[in-house]
């Protein structure tokens, strides 16, 4: 093989790694995210979104409630967005440092549970209801954080090693 026709690492496929438990979270997360603007456009036409179980669980006072939207978006969209980051950064090259990767997924995780935080205390001491769809994103959230801690303190075990 002469120069001109030999494979180099730039034109090579790079080995791709999966954190398998991002990509699992994102999925669930994309689900729940789709259904969230489903049960909204739901509440706005009029109708019950499906998933108010009692007068303090309701998906209808949530999502219909001003908090539902932010500049006049469905939260749901956001949620989409946010759960497709996560999927982006589930799935790395080898070109990706290892302690990088697990560092962008925290940071992401880290932005997504404090919204949560932020949007669960908005539900339950503004709205003073629960909505079973947002409490699957934020539970989502918060096992995605845990699972970033962990994956960055591996990192950067092994890059110490």
């Amino acid at each position: 093989m002469n120069a001109e026709t030999s494979p180099t690492s730039s034109t090579l496929p790079a080995k791709t790694r999966i954190a398998w438990p991002h990509l699992i979270l994102a999925i669930i997360g994309i689900a729940l995210s789709i259904y969230a603007v489903w049960a909204h456009g739901r509440i706005e036409a009029g109708q019950s979104a499906g998933c108010s179980i009692s007068e303090t669980i309701s998906c209808d006072a949530v999502l219909g409630s001003k908090w539902g939207k932010f500049f006049g978006i469905p939260l749901g969209y956001y949620g989409g967005i946010f759960w497709a980051i996560v999927l982006v950064t589930a799935i790395d090259s080898a070109a990706t440092n290892l302690r990088t990767a697990a560092l962008q997924r925290l940071g992401v995780a880290t932005v997504g549970l404090l919204f949560s935080i932020a949007l669960f205390s908005i539900a339950e001491f503004v709205i003073k209801k629960t909505c079973p769809i947002c409490l699957g994103t934020h539970i989502c959230s918060l096992i995605n954080f845990v699972f970033a801690v962990v994956s960055w303190r591996r990192a950067a075990k092994k890059e110490a090693v």
